[in-house]
């Protein structure tokens, strides 16, 4: 890849649309990959789909 091909490469921060920053990729500071990892944390965020069966059980045994 030439260096000219990498400069059309352009990411946007998912929190601020920003451009993005290598440091912190994809976002473009601390504050919003802080912000991100919040909602993560905070059940911000929901991941669709079925349970698995082991955790099932696993909540069953106790």
């Amino acid at each position: 890849m030439q260096k000219s091909d990498c400069e059309l490469v352009r990411c946007l921060c998912p929190e601020c649309r920003k451009d993005s920053v290598s440091a912190f990729y994809p976002f473009c500071s601390t504050r919003c990959r802080s912000i991100d990892l919040s909602r993560w944390l905070c059940d911000g965020y929901v991941m669709v789909g079925t349970e698995n069966e082991a955790f099932n059980k696993e909540k069953d045994i106790s």
